[in-house]
């Protein structure tokens, strides 16, 4: 399990470097990242969820299919909790919104689905691609709500009820209409293909964005901008993964849910948070140093903690 992993992170952080050279190469600005920030919220992810959703997911051969989903709340929300649990005996915290949001929501889609070739066989990979589906089916929606709502209050800004109809939760609704109705089955080929490579964009264009934010807010970063990332990383890629090990030992669920309670757990912050998060001088370096942090240290914490799974499931 720890060599399986120890392939699987290193596509995705070849891929990652590949993306930071080009957009270094590129000079990013602030108009430049906005443009690719909407190109992947209002474009790329929500054809994503929705292609996924109507043509890919069923849920008639997943027993407890409800548990999935409700297991991201959960681990979203446990996350969260060890954040501010840790900021109320932390007052030097810069950014508690982001900071909280960091700990509580991790990269539970694109590097994911990167390593599911390299755990399973073709005979075995769709069923673990409908759990995580599953298991995705209200992380997104809960990323676009609790995480922006955490984030906006924490920067004192005020939130209205319709900057939660966003196009993320949308397609996500609409996919799932239409995998629970069959209708996907329908949607001419002439719809639906564009749909699916304007999908395939979103993997790409959120490397560009987080090598952008990464380019222009790293260099500029003194040692005090370091603080709150090194924090955020102990608690996400160590604290926490711990944790969840610790209940999945005690509790011993069946085995695709150990795998993903202890797999989503491992995974490094989620890339979102930097296209929902101002720039504001200070948050984008905070968000930039995490992000930068959580991924290299999950080339070792992936490979440990899915070793502490094959240990306890054989």
């Amino acid at each position: 399990m720890m060599l399986l992993s120890f392939r699987g992170i290193s596509v995705v952080f070849i891929t990652g470097i590949g993306g930071y050279l080009i957009i270094s190469g590129l000079k990013p600005n602030r108009q430049y990242m906005d443009f690719i920030s909407k190109l992947i919220i209002r474009i790329a992810l929500p054809c994503l969820m929705f292609y996924t959703l109507a043509t890919k997911f069923t849920i008639e051969d997943v027993e407890f299919w409800w548990v999935y989903p409700l297991m991201a709340v959960a681990i979203n929300l446990a996350g969260a909790s060890l954040a501010y649990a840790y900021m109320f005996f932390d007052n030097t915290v810069k950014r508690r919104g982001e900071f909280g949001v960091l700990v509580a929501f991790q990269n539970g889609v694109f590097l994911p689905l990167a390593f599911a070739p390299v755990f399973f066989d073709s005979g075995t990979l769709p069923y673990f691609l409908n759990i995580l589906f599953l298991y995705n089916l209200l992380s997104v929606p809960t990323f676009f709500t609790l995480a922006v709502w955490m984030v906006n209050r924490s920067g004192g800004i005020n939130i209205r009820l319709r900057d939660f109809i966003n196009p993320p939760i949308v397609a996500t609704v609409l996919g799932l209409i239409f995998a629970i109705f069959g209708w996907g089955a329908y949607v001419p080929e002439i719809v639906i293909k564009p749909i699916a490579a304007m999908g395939t964009l979103a993997t790409p264009l959120s490397m560009f964005f987080v090598g952008g934010v990464i380019v222009t807010n790293i260099p500029k970063a003194k040692a005090v901008d370091w603080r709150d990332s090194v924090k955020i990383t102990l608690l996400k890629s160590l604290a926490f993964p711990l944790l969840v090990c610790l209940v999945v030992l005690i509790v011993r669920p069946p085995e695709y849910v150990g795998l993903l309670l202890i797999l989503e757990s491992v995974m490094p912050s989620a890339l979102m948070i930097a296209l929902i998060a101002p720039d504001d001088g200070v948050s984008h370096k905070i968000i930039a140093g995490a992000l930068l942090l959580t991924y290299l240290i999950s080339i070792i914490t992936i490979p440990l903690f899915m070793g502490v799974y094959g240990a306890l499931y054989g």
